[in-house]
């Protein structure tokens, strides 16, 4: 008996990669990727088990769910998604969905959910579903399952249903910024905006927080709205909190502290309804200290501090990073990347990211975008990133479970590349540098899949 499965979702990707894992399954698959076209299809046919994306756009899964329901009572519905949340997870259950499942998907996880839905009348049990989802790797775009990201989670969840004071700490890259999405995402200003005040000269920073009257100053030729004004009733984000003038920092702290403000030219009192988050890559103690920042606005800002981990102590989440960009860049470019293999990882995981995630990121972008596999390995990683000198040279020498050949064959690539570079690309200089004939140089780039340069100077 061939059973017939319905996916509905808005990215052609997901059902390539749904149609490539249950490739063997005697499954009849056909796809959707809106709410009319997944109707339309309902009344025309029966299926045993519909896949659903909670996010599509234009609607919802839920909304969707929904009118499924009004064509087929029964349909069994297993939710899809890399951005849901617990409550909506919840209430899909709660609606009748057989099971929960996220993306990027775990190939086996997928195939023994679908076959638990279609050969049984068991649904996933709401209190199991908070348990599993608690564990999940994604919560918001944050991506990761070591005990470090756990507990920024765990902060994120208590203190989002407050109104107090957030200070995010972290590194460049970490994902300050996405962290403060998701304090707003799970608070109760989340259906209003979350607005970003970026760092700007004193006066446009003035400008553009506060808002100003037409002839408060040179070029203020109309009114303009401030952000404070434009994130009404939702959250206001410092992206990095420390450039903010100190002129500024005394108005800063009389949002906070009195919620009220003033529009610059003019003299009305206005209410200030805004949560406010702040990020920083620098102690604000430390500039306290120095004088560069107010004291009384470091104490008000500094009510409840979450500290992000920067990626090289917490390399564990480097492999479900590393799907979650590939799965996003791939779809955004229109390619056809199923993975990583474990030569590229190994790399991946032996670098030391000063850039944290947005550099990993970048990275995976760079080799998504340029690779004409569908598998990618160490070759497509950069070459200034798979050999950065000082960190390369420190994890070789380390003794962290690398074979040793594996290690030999490594530092034999870094001082090829390394000659190559300073020869300008001659192979004949680089060998020369190596003790080298140019016969086994040539030979050993061809073996070891390296870029070959010129095989000799023009002016040799």
């Amino acid at each position: 008996m061939s059973y017939r499965i319905h996916v509905i979702d808005d990215e052609p990707i997901i059902h390539d990669i749904i149609s490539r894992i249950l490739k063997d399954k005697d499954y009849e698959i056909d796809f959707s990727t809106n709410i009319e076209e997944s109707l339309e299809k309902h009344k025309t046919k029966q299926y045993d088990l519909v896949l659903l994306d909670l996010m599509i756009p234009g609607t919802s899964g839920i909304q969707i769910f929904n009118e499924l329901k009004k064509i087929d009572s029964d349909v069994k519905v297993i939710i899809m998604t890399a951005y849901g949340t617990l409550e909506t997870a919840v209430k899909a259950v709660e609606m009748g969905a057989i099971d929960y499942v996220n993306k990027p998907f775990d190939n086996e996880h997928l195939i023994n959910t679908i076959e638990k839905a279609l050969f049984s009348e068991e649904k996933k049990d709401i209190e199991e579903l908070k348990t599993s989802f608690e564990g999940s790797v994604y919560f918001h775009n944050i991506v990761g399952k070591s005990n470090a990201i756990k507990e920024v989670i765990a902060k994120i969840k208590k203190v989002a249903k407050t109104n107090s004071t957030v200070l995010i700490y972290g590194e460049s890259g970490t994902g300050k910024e996405l962290v403060a999405r998701a304090i707003h995402m799970e608070s109760l200003r989340s259906t209003q905006p979350f607005v970003v005040a970026y760092s700007a000269p004193d006066e446009l920073f003035e400008s553009n927080l506060f808002g100003h009257k037409k002839g408060a100053f040179t070029g203020a030729i109309a009114d303009k709205i401030g952000l404070i004004e434009v994130a009404k009733g939702g959250t206001l984000f410092f992206d990095d909190v420390a450039t903010v003038p100190l002129q500024t920092q005394v108005k800063l702290l009389r949002v906070i502290q009195e919620k009220e403000y003033i529009v610059l030219g003019d003299t009305k009192v206005r209410k200030a309804d805004v949560r406010v988050i702040a990020a920083t890559n620098q102690e604000l103690n430390e500039l306290v200290e120095k004088g560069e920042f107010r004291e009384d606005l470091y104490y008000r800002l500094n009510v409840i501090r979450i500290e992000i981990p920067p990626l090289r102590e917490r390399k564990e989440d480097i492999p479900l990073l590393a799907d979650f960009f590939i799965s996003k860049y791939s779809e955004i470019n229109g390619k056809k990347i199923e993975g990583i293999d474990d030569s590229a990882l190994d790399y991946l995981m032996n670098y030391h990211w000063p850039g944290n995630v947005r550099e990993l990121e970048n990275v995976i972008e760079s080799m998504v975008v340029l690779s004409e596999k569908s598998i990618l390995t160490k070759n497509d990683i950069p070459l200034e990133k798979r050999y950065s000198s000082i960190p390369f040279l420190y994890n070789l020498l380390e003794l962290n479970g690398t074979p040793l050949k594996d290690k030999v064959e490594q530092l034999k690539e870094y001082l090829i590349l390394k000659a190559l570079k300073k020869a300008n690309g001659v192979q004949k200089k680089a060998a020369e540098m190596l003790g080298m004939k140019s016969t086994t140089f040539n030979e050993m780039l061809k073996r070891l899949n390296l870029p070959s340069g010129k095989k000799s100077d023009n002016s040799d």
